[in-house]
């Protein structure tokens, strides 16, 4: 298991109902099957993370199937990274990106950390043969040189965490938003929209080994925009009266549009 103790770092091994490490150190398993490896100490509010509503609303966009071709980008760049027996999906959500991949490559044990419980929850209950656990990006409660392919879709990570998890030549797996990504929701909450930043493309002691964009036009009626909306940073910025008006709007054609980038540690 590449699970440790975020308390002392030890190896963690399961027992019937709890994880617990040679210092005896022991977290419960909850019903839906994930572990609790975030301690109070890590938090920096009492339910960090994403709430259940941009949870719920990102499992409405999934099962709408509005992401599907980015899940399908990054199931063949997974599937092309040779001797990947190992991935570790970090802000892992509701489980949606692991999800796919596993169908994909059924070979492959996914391993699923974000600090919303919410999303880890609904994640397990889900996606019943993956590992989840509630846990920050900056301190991973993961073995070092443990993972052979490490994946961030719109969530913050820490390079230097994600590096030592990795095994040597092992991939790391960055997405987010393209410039234009959701461009027609920008244009309707604020009077003057700014464009995504571009993705990075490099990070110490790896090598950028490929890159590429998903980009395409979804037409959405009301209930897909409002999940949409519930789901991202939008469900907090914009002008209150535009945002009141785009949920009552009975369709759009929205772009959606993300980036990728493949690093592979120490070439």
């Amino acid at each position: 298991m590449v699970w440790i103790c975020p308390i002392c770092q030890l190896g963690l091994e399961k027992n019937q109902h709890s994880w617990s490490c040679d210092n005896q150190h022991s977290f419960d398993q909850a019903k839906e099957g994930y572990v609790n490896l975030l301690p109070a100490h890590q938090k920096r509010s009492k339910n960090p993370g994403d709430n259940l509503e941009m949870v719920l609303g990102r499992r409405a966009i999934h099962e709408a199937q509005l992401y599907q071709p980015l899940a399908e980008a990054l199931a063949n760049v997974v599937a092309g990274c040779k001797h990947t027996s190992t991935l570790l999906d970090i802000g892992s959500g509701e489980g949606y990106y692991g999800g796919f991949i596993a169908r994909s490559a059924p070979g492959i044990a996914i391993y699923g950390i974000d600090i919303a419980k919410s999303a880890v929850k609904l994640a397990a209950k889900t996606y019943p043969d993956q590992k989840f656990a509630v846990a920050g990006a900056r301190h991973l409660p993961v073995a070092t040189s443990s993972v052979d392919l490490a994946m961030c879709i719109f969530s913050p990570s820490t390079d230097n965490e994600v590096a030592r998890v990795l095994k040597q030549g092992g991939h790391y797996l960055e997405v987010g938003p393209a410039p234009r990504h959701l461009w027609q929701l920008k244009t309707a909450l604020y009077d003057q929209p700014r464009e995504h930043s571009e993705l990075r493309r490099s990070i110490e002691g790896s090598a950028l080994t490929q890159d590429g964009e998903v980009c395409y036009d979804k037409r959405l009626n009301n209930a897909q925009l409002r999940a949409l909306v519930a789901a991202t940073p939008l469900a907090f910025r914009g002008h209150r009266e535009k945002k009141a008006k785009l949920r009552e709007q009975a369709a759009l054609t929205v772009t959606m549009a993300f980036s990728w980038r493949l690093f592979t540690l120490g070439e």
